[in-house]
């Protein structure tokens, strides 16, 4: 199986940046920071115990390994960046790694750098509580984001309950979704949609003909509805509007009644790690209860059965999901961004 076709949505974009990565690691570009952003080509460098590449949320990420240097005293060099890019890094690294921890938001990426036999077999500690894992431990979910309808409370009186009402003429041009081509969350819910929908494309022509529009990753989705310029975004990542809602702002989410998708966010350990002991401490601190409180607080679901998400959001029982064959899904990724922009693209 070729690197594209393991990687999916990733393939050309990683190995774009791969090439980007290779040519400033020979340009000799480095950095004393000890954080570093995905606008920062050059790997983390400098004292440190353990190096952790993560996609986000950026928050989170930064607060429990806050918490897990504190509680443990081991220093962690963290890398910043979607999962495109941090695939890219991997891959252009392949001969000198770097990363000991990797984390995700896409579930199947994870099952890809497994079948390239980079990733290590390890069953962690509170194993017996996950809730989505790889048979043979090589990843598993330390937390998970669901899809819904957000909407502007100010614009609109009567919520949404399911997919089908962003066709009413009350919401024409007011609909807004994250572009596949940008948001992995988005290409999954238009994958799942038409897997639970016998492939029928009938829902997103109607959406066009109704006004919607595709545009940008979700934040940038999101700010159309919080602006107002937009009713509703279809496929919203529900831990940012719990977040903006948490803040004042004049939104809410409904996950639909016939089913959406749930994205767990997979880490793994490299097999090539340098640091072993301590990235098993990194893994089982994110299983940990106090690993876990802080996916809550940060409105995502856990990765845990036995963790409460109390009132800070909806918990996973009260979440109707799609049935997802993700192989298929990743496999059919190409053709659905190209249909999607056929019937949305602007």
């Amino acid at each position: 199986m070729s690197y594209f076709s393991k990687f999916g949505r990733y393939g050309l974009m990683s190995v774009l940046v791969a090439g980007l990565l290779v040519l400033t690691t020979a340009c000799g570009a480095t950095s004393p920071n000890k954080t570093f952003s995905s606008a920062t080509p050059s790997a983390p460098s400098g004292n440190h115990d353990l190096v952790l590449y993560c996609a986000g949320p950026a928050g989170l990420e930064k607060k429990i390994t806050k918490d897990f240097e504190k509680k443990t005293g081991i220093k962690v060099s963290v890398f910043d960046g979607t999962t495109g890019k941090i695939l890219a890094r991997l891959q252009a690294e392949k001969s000198n790694p770097k990363a000991d921890v990797v984390i995700l938001a896409d579930w199947s990426a994870a099952g890809g750098l497994k079948e390239q036999r980079m990733t290590l077999s390890y069953k962690p500690k509170n194993s017996d509580q996950l809730i989505w894992f790889d048979p043979d431990y090589n990843y598993f979910a330390y937390s998970a984001s669901a899809l819904g309808i957000t909407y502007n409370t100010k614009e609109v009186k009567t919520p949404p309950r399911d997919w089908q009402d962003a066709l009413a003429p009350a919401f024409k041009n007011k609909v807004v979704m994250p572009d596949p081509a940008q948001s992995g969350s988005a290409l999954d819910f238009t994958g799942a949609y038409l897997q639970n929908h016998q492939n029928s494309w009938d829902f997103f022509k109607a959406l066009k003909a109704n006004g919607a529009i595709v545009q940008g990753a979700n934040a940038e989705s999101l700010n159309q509805v919080l602006t107002g310029a937009k009713s509703m975004v279809l496929a919203g990542v529900d831990y940012m509007a719990y977040a903006d809602k948490a803040k004042g702002e004049p939104i809410d989410i409904i996950y639909p009644s016939s089913g959406t998708v749930v994205n767990p966010r997979p880490v793994m350990i490299l097999k090539s790690t340098k640091n072993l002991t301590a990235a098993k401490k990194y893994v089982d601190f994110l299983l940990s209860h106090e690993g876990q409180q802080d996916v809550v607080n940060a409105y995502l679901l856990p990765g845990r059965k036995d963790i409460s998400v109390g009132s800070k959001r909806a918990g996973l029982a009260q979440i109707k999901q799609f049935q997802v064959d993700w192989k298929a899904l990743t496999s059919d990724e190409k053709n659905v961004i190209h249909q999607l922009d056929n019937i949305l693209g602007q």
